[in-house]
């Protein structure tokens, strides 16, 4: 997998860089490199974070009758990271349908701009009362083609 982001246009939209975090110890296994699930941490920390760049709060969402909850997750894993690299979590919104919004994520270490891990996350609207599966609300789309240059379904 390559090192610099020579992102494909008809991959999607570019990977944005949204949440970085330097290794703590605490984080790391008997081997000394980070413990695999740490890294799905990362990514949820990455979907928070890209939320707030797209000023689109978990609170504005419920105060808006919405919510979302992850359907599925995905990681592969490339490299290893150890304690105290600094890490660079990106994300791009790769599919966005009637209530569902993949999200695209990998991570580079800085120091040599190696690409550690990269997956899906797939989060599921729901509304907020009922539980019920609901439509991703045209604001929130709109606040995603915004930050991101358009939205993965425009040709």
């Amino acid at each position: 997998m390559g090192t610099t982001d020579e992102t494909d246009p008809s991959d999607g939209p570019a990977f944005q860089p949204v949440f970085e975090n330097r290794v703590r110890f605490a984080e790391t296994d008997q081997q000394g490199i980070v413990f695999y699930g740490e890294y799905f941490t990362f990514q949820d920390e990455a979907v928070s974070e890209f939320f707030r760049q797209i000023d689109y709060s978990y609170e504005k969402m419920e105060d808006d009758g919405w919510e979302i909850h992850v359907a599925n997750a995905e990681l592969n894993y490339r490299d290893g990271a150890e304690f105290g690299d600094v890490l660079v979590n990106e994300l791009r919104v790769a599919e966005i349908g009637t209530a569902s919004v993949t999200f695209d994520y990998r991570v580079r270490r800085t120091g040599d701009d190696a690409v550690l891990a990269d997956g899906t996350v797939t989060h599921v609207a729901v509304d907020g009362e009922t539980g019920e599966t609901t439509p991703v609300p045209d604001a929130f789309r709109e606040a995603i083609a915004a930050f991101q240059g358009g939205l993965p379904t425009d040709g």
